[in-house]
């Protein structure tokens, strides 16, 4: 989902951001015997690195520099609960926690969702990964891998990272989290941090989820309102384009964002912000792959900084006791799984404004066992398929129609594309 430029979020500074911190290496001078190189970074590359040198393997970390990322990233508050132990964090400092969770729509009303939604605190979460990589003696080479060697997942060979200028280096695995690629639908929004009021629009202490009535226009792509409270008093609010191909271009999202602020009154009290999340790229094929490469983006929503943060350990784990990785990262995103949430994208992308708005409000009638599985990309087949027809059963019937007409023109392509 939308994603939160770092300023506007009152990110905490830490030294990650500042003078050089302890362990930073050039190429030339990382120890030759290496357990495991990450190439990258963001949260799923900063989150691998800190559990592999907690678990006492021997990493470098490779990324250009190693600052606090210029955006951060939101997750259900029970996701980032599950997913905090294993990288000994504190859920209540590295995150904002929302509830209710609230979702409106022209033909289901507002509903409150129990659920409790989270943003990520980016100092906070950064410096706290970074401390954990380099207290377990983990070294950051300043630089950036433009290819590895030997993708054989940790065999007897070892891998090598490739550095832009013709650096090496060498180690049992390279876990590669440099990003996925463009694919041809993504998610757009456009963002504005407001002084307020806005109770009427975001709920106090609460998440905007969707708002597709606030944002409704018959004559445009479908959007809807997503709002969040700052730290540090204000409020986000984007207009979002929830998945489109071609990509709505961001002016659009600009423009009618900004009709709504004239329309109330509201001036922009801090940073723009810029959402555009490829939704349909295939994951990488060979090596050790994480993140957007390991295909973690969900390709309905966009989510995928809890499946990133989940991974990191279970990687580490399988590499301290002398595993291959890949079948953890397999288990992170499901073949079957990826195929029918591919398929749910095919379903979304030909909507029109008054049928996304219909879509959604069935879709969150369903009980939140049923749509909460439907939106984690690890969820079992089964209980995404379940979810998918509790929906329809839930839909007008000319969105029933609709949805059979999608399956029969590219469910079979749909499936076998994003289950690869």
């Amino acid at each position: 989902m939308p994603v939160v430029p770092s300023g506007a979020a009152g990110t905490v500074a830490s030294r990650a951001g500042c003078a050089r911190p302890r362990g930073v290496w050039s190429a030339a001078v990382v120890p030759a015997s290496l357990d495991v190189v990450v190439a990258g970074a963001g949260p799923a590359g900063l989150s691998a690195a800190a559990a592999c040198a907690a678990a006492g393997l021997r990493t470098a970390l490779v990324a250009p520099s190693p600052r606090v990322w210029p955006a951060t990233y939101c997750l259900w508050a029970d996701e980032l609960a599950a997913a905090a132990p294993a990288l000994d964090l504190d859920p209540a400092a590295v995150a904002a926690t929302y509830a209710p969770t609230v979702v409106r729509t022209a033909a289901g009303g507002e509903r409150w969702l129990d659920r409790g939604y989270a943003r990520l605190r980016n100092g906070v979460l950064h410096a706290a990964l970074l401390e954990r990589f380099t207290a377990g003696g983990g070294e950051l080479v300043t630089g950036r891998v433009n290819g590895v060697r030997g993708q054989d997942g940790g065999g007897d060979g070892g891998e090598v990272a490739v550095l832009a200028g013709g650096g090496e280096l060498t180690a049992r695995v390279v876990l590669d989290a440099r990003g996925g690629g463009p694919g041809t639908a993504q998610q757009r929004a456009w963002g504005e941090v407001v002084a307020g009021p806005v109770e009427d629009l975001v709920p106090p202490g609460g998440a905007l989820l969707m708002d597709w009535a606030a944002l409704a226009d018959p004559a445009a792509p479908p959007a809807f309102l997503y709002g969040l409270p700052l730290d540090d008093g204000t409020v986000l609010l984007e207009a979002t384009s929830l998945a489109a191909r071609p990509p709505v271009p961001l002016d659009d999202l600009r423009a009618r964002l900004g009709a709504l602020l004239a329309a109330r009154g509201l001036r922009p009290a801090g940073e723009t912000e810029r959402v555009a999340i490829p939704l349909d790229a295939p994951p990488r094929r060979r090596g050790t792959v994480l993140g957007a490469a390991a295909g973690l983006v969900h390709p309905a929503t966009g989510y995928s900084v809890a499946s990133s943060l989940r991974l990191g350990p279970r990687v580490a784990a399988a590499l301290a006791a002398g595993r291959d990785p890949r079948p953890a990262v397999r288990a992170a995103r499901r073949r079957t799984t990826a195929g029918l949430l591919g398929l749910g994208l095919e379903v979304l992308l030909p909507l029109d404004t008054a049928a996304t708005d219909a879509f959604f409000a069935a879709f969150f009638t369903l009980p939140e066992r049923a749509w909460a599985a439907y939106l984690d990309v690890g969820s079992s087949p089964a209980a995404v398929a379940a979810a998918m027809a509790r929906t329809f059963a839930a839909l007008p019937a000319a969105q029933r129609a609709h949805l059979l007409r999608t399956v029969l023109r590219v469910g079979g392509r749909a499936v076998t594309r994003r289950g690869r």
